[in-house]
């Protein structure tokens, strides 16, 4: 109970699970919080532990599990915050506090704050769970072009591991750079995989990263988009470190592209990780998300492919079953999969279990699966070129859409 109490202080979009009488401390009064108003409420105990949890059920109670509500998002449905605009008909850029030029990447943290990824910008940007429409960060990362240990020359993705750090894709300084937990505006970088400003393809250099997820054990993934590969580093995490496993290439000095199949990849661009340890990949020029299971051997085929009735196919679609040009990804606590399908300016998501060339079973940014804002009209209803996308543990889901330099969420 206090740690639902704790993460309902701490969150204001967080929804607990169920309370049973169990956890009813007999006290004269008890300050529970209620998620719907995001404040303390004193209870009147005089009123009977009936009263009590009639009340922490009418405000508390969910029909959704692990610790939280999963919300229902309809298709077509509209998004409720903007960031980065004053309204949601509007997309024009800057540099300003509450503005954004091009944002790239997105991800969660622990506390329902975001950080995302300001590329135009050269800054990745914290902003706090309470975060409303037209909001301004908490915390700025980097804000100017260069190589050093505070600076980004284009950042991609990031990620956040279990000690609160993130992990940042650095995409032309050819770099991973990793900042600690609790840091501070300005804060530099602890930690680099990769060579800052130089390309390669081996077990230490990169080209041109786009995306990174870390694993529960620690250990981190890298989409090494410019060698059509994904890379895999085990902890500890340490500057230089070289990879042990290398996926979509036969070798670790191997980066080309050749045709689609099950082994291989063409412009990657996201990874995430799933509930059973395996990773989805977005492949961005064969129009496809793949999946490959844990445990994993260097050129393995992926088991499942969605975008694609097969892995030889590799054309772009607009359709229910279709992705055209897909970049981020995010899994739900459902275990299904949310895909940023870039070209079809929508999000689609994807129920478990999977299957090559599943449907689609929600969409949004569209107002169907055979729509494309090919006008670019800008509203809450629809997404201009959305190129990233997170899901928090209690199914909140925010976009990155890139092309209208904003950032849209979803209850």
């Amino acid at each position: 109970m206090l740690d639902e109490l704790r993460n309902c202080l701490m969150n204001p979009l967080y929804k607990p699970a169920n309370f049973r009488s169990s956890f009813l401390i007999p006290l004269v009064f008890l300050v529970i919080f209620d998620c719907n108003q995001a404040k303390p409420l004193n209870v009147d105990m005089s009123h009977g532990s009936g009263f009590l949890l009639s009340l922490i059920l009418g405000n508390l109670s969910t029909s959704g599990g692990g610790g939280c509500a999963i919300p229902s998002l309809s298709s077509g449905e509209n998004a409720t915050v903007v960031l980065g605009q004053t309204d949601f008909a509007s997309s024009g850029f800057g540099s300003g506090a509450a503005q954004l030029h091009y944002p790239q990447g997105i991800t969660h943290d622990s506390k329902g704050g975001i950080w995302v990824s300001d590329t135009q910008n050269q800054r990745i940007i914290h902003y706090p769970s309470t975060v409303t429409s037209g909001g301004t960060p908490d915390i700025v990362l980097g804000g100017t072009l260069g190589s050093a240990l505070n600076q980004f020359n284009n950042p991609q993705a990031v990620a956040v591991d279990a000690a609160g750090g993130i992990w940042v894709a650095d995409y032309l300084n050819h770099r991973i750079l990793h900042f600690p937990s609790g840091v501070a505006s300005g804060g530099s970088a602890d930690t680099v995989i990769g060579t800052s400003g130089i390309s390669g393809v081996s077990t230490t250099l990169l080209n041109s990263p786009r995306g990174v997820a870390v694993e529960a054990s620690g250990g981190l993934w890298v989409v090494d988009t410019g060698n059509n590969r994904m890379l895999h580093f085990s902890p500890p995490l340490t500057n230089g470190k070289a990879a042990d496993l290398v996926l979509g290439q036969t070798s670790f000095t191997s980066g080309g592209t050749t045709s689609a199949s099950a082994s291989t990849l063409a412009n990657p661009n996201s990874v995430t990780m799933d509930s059973s340890g395996g990773i989805w990949v977005s492949d961005a020029s064969y129009h496809r998300t793949l999946h490959f299971s844990s445990p994993f051997a260097n050129d393995m085929n992926a088991d499942t492919v969605l975008g694609q009735s097969t892995f030889g196919s590799s054309t772009p679609s607009t359709s229910q079953s279709g992705l055209w040009t897909p970049t981020g990804l995010s899994t739900d606590a459902n275990g299904g999969l949310w895909v940023a399908d870039y070209g079809n300016r929508r999000a689609i998501h994807f129920s478990a279990p999977f299957t090559n060339g599943k449907n689609g079973d929600n969409v949004l940014g569209e107002p169907n699966y055979t729509s494309n804002n090919s006008g670019n009209t800008v509203s809450a209803a629809l997404m201009g070129g959305p190129n990233a996308l997170t899901v928090s543990p209690c199914g909140q889901l925010w976009v990155a859409d890139y092309s209208d330099h904003r950032v849209l969420y979803y209850p």
